[in-house]
């Protein structure tokens, strides 16, 4: 009788756990629980929360951009602003393509040094004591991308809703066109995108681009940094 006592003890034991693990793991669709959930907090969306993330496998975005260059040459100062095209291979992976037309102005430090030379060239046409300096800017640039999205996920913001975010790391390589030349580059970068809605993102993203540039007399090595807005429309 004990052990017959035992085993029914045991069976009804092993049961119960397997019925409440079950119902643990399918907290998300077990109707019973998700209302037995919502009605302890009724404040808490939690129906958005359980909503799928965005499905972008096999999708192509377009993304306009718009940033600022750091570094570089001294006498100049650059923005650029074009076009980003990706194609998502997975919800981690997409490779793309990023072409930028880039705006250029004098920096205050060029600008003192241009009105010297100009000044030195009036005093003295046939042997200036200052001569103007080369200005090296960049024109416009084409890259291929490679970007990988190791965390998604999602923010609560109470009764506003749940934002889906993402970050991702960039690398890239292409040419760029300088005033006096083109040269090959190449880039690496880090973003945070948050998703506006199913089919709309934006981007905050900086990447780090190395490049060659000609001066009169040499090459020097360029390394300078871009900060970028994009907002994406997925296809």
């Amino acid at each position: 009788m004990i052990k017959i006592a035992f085993s029914v003890v045991a069976l009804i034991c092993s049961v119960s756990f397997a019925q409440v693990q079950q119902e643990i793991d399918s907290f998300g669709g077990n109707e019973s629980l998700y209302n037995k959930a919502q009605a302890l907090n009724p404040g808490i969306q939690t129906d958005v929360v359980q909503n799928r993330f965005i499905e972008r496998t096999h999708h192509f975005e377009l993304a306009p951009e718009i940033g600022g260059v750091f570094g570089g040459d001294s006498y100049n100062k650059s923005n650029n602003f074009g076009m980003n095209a990706y194609f998502h291979l997975s919800p981690n992976w997409a490779i793309g393509a990023k072409y930028n037309y880039y705006t250029n102005k004098l920096t205050p430090e060029g600008e003192a040094t241009i009105a010297r030379a100009s000044q030195a060239a009036v005093q003295n046409p046939g042997n200036p004591a200052f001569l103007y300096p080369q200005v090296v800017f960049p024109k416009s640039e084409m890259m291929a991308t490679v970007s990988w999205y190791p965390i998604v996920g999602k923010l609560s913001f109470g009764s506003w809703g749940v934002a889906h975010f993402d970050t991702y790391f960039l690398a890239g390589y292409g040419t760029i066109d300088l005033n006096t030349g083109s040269s090959s580059q190449a880039a690496l970068g880090a973003g945070l995108g948050f998703w506006l809605t199913p089919h709309m993102t934006t981007r905050l993203e900086y990447r780090q681009q190395n490049y060659t540039a000609k001066y009169y007399d040499q090459n020097r090595g360029m390394s300078v940094g871009t900060a970028s807005v994009q907002v994406g429309w997925l296809l």
